[in-house]
């Protein structure tokens, strides 16, 4: 069964349409990535799933059921959502901002219970920030501030992750280490991960199942094996890619590229 599923979806700004009529299913327990230009309506579709956006039609499902039939903290618990370049109040401590995951699970009047002060150090412990347990968000580094956020997220004990670019301006060795954390929870933990991501060879070399989006429209799905092809990079991005297999022949690389002409 997928984990989520959208029917039909149209998305606008004002008249302005982003997404028109998409259908998409993403599978349970793999790695998603949602790929494609800027502006193709990618972060659009993330926001619309994660309810920040109304759709003007269509419908998504999250494992079956309908988001509009079912309240915010109860989709809290099913689903954790990482914005893009997400703000941090001034001074918030790294342990303080990985509680906020807790924050579907308390009533009116608790505070953290002895199972959310376990579930935060477990958070801590396995994105690598325990250490920077006592430190203000915002005297990390990139890559560790993207950490501490994706530390919250899990802190939320969802079955399904979902980010929007969380490996934007980091370096090449910080990119891996998030995506290597990722695959991590995604393979001991079953999650559902989607995300959208820039960098293609990333995507092929850690994507399960792969979206290509231009102009609100889905113009290819499936395996890296199966839709990285050089027309399809053509379609999606207009260049001309050159592609060979890794050394496993698991996923396509993108050793070089030019701006495409057409024939």
């Amino acid at each position: 069964m997928e984990a989520i599923k959208v029917t039909d979806l149209d998305v606008a700004y004002e008249q302005k349409y982003i997404i028109k009529n998409m259908n998409i299913e993403i599978p349970k327990g793999k790695i998603t990535m949602i790929i494609g230009s800027n502006g193709c309506g990618k972060s659009t579709l993330l926001k619309t799933i994660a309810r920040i956006i109304t759709p003007k039609k269509g419908e998504i499902y999250l494992n079956g059921a309908s988001i509009k039939a079912q309240a915010p903290k109860e989709i809290a618990q099913k689903m954790a959502v990482l914005p893009q370049s997400p703000v941090v109040p001034s001074g918030l401590l790294v342990k303080e901002l990985v509680s906020y995951g807790r924050f579907p699970y308390q009533s009116a009047l608790g505070g953290l219970k002895q199972e959310d002060i376990e579930k935060v150090n477990w958070a801590m412990e396995v994105t690598g920030m325990s250490e920077f347990a006592e430190r203000p968000v915002d005297s990390l580094s990139g890559g560790q501030r993207q950490r501490a956020w994706i530390a919250m997220a899990l802190a939320q004990e969802t079955e399904i992750l979902v980010l929007d670019e969380p490996t934007t301006y980091l370096d090449m060795a910080h990119q891996l280490e998030i995506l290597l954390l990722l695959q991590k929870l995604n393979k001991e933990q079953n999650r559902t991960i989607v995300m959208v991501l820039h960098e293609l060879n990333n995507a092929t070399k850690f994507a399960d199942y792969l979206i290509g989006m231009k102009k609100g429209e889905v113009v290819f799905r499936g395996k890296p094996l199966d839709v990285i092809t050089e027309e399809n990079l053509f379609t999606l991005y207009g260049i001309q890619a050159k592609l060979q297999l890794d050394e496993t022949k698991q996923y396509p690389i993108c050793v070089d590229f030019n701006i495409g002409k057409t024939h």
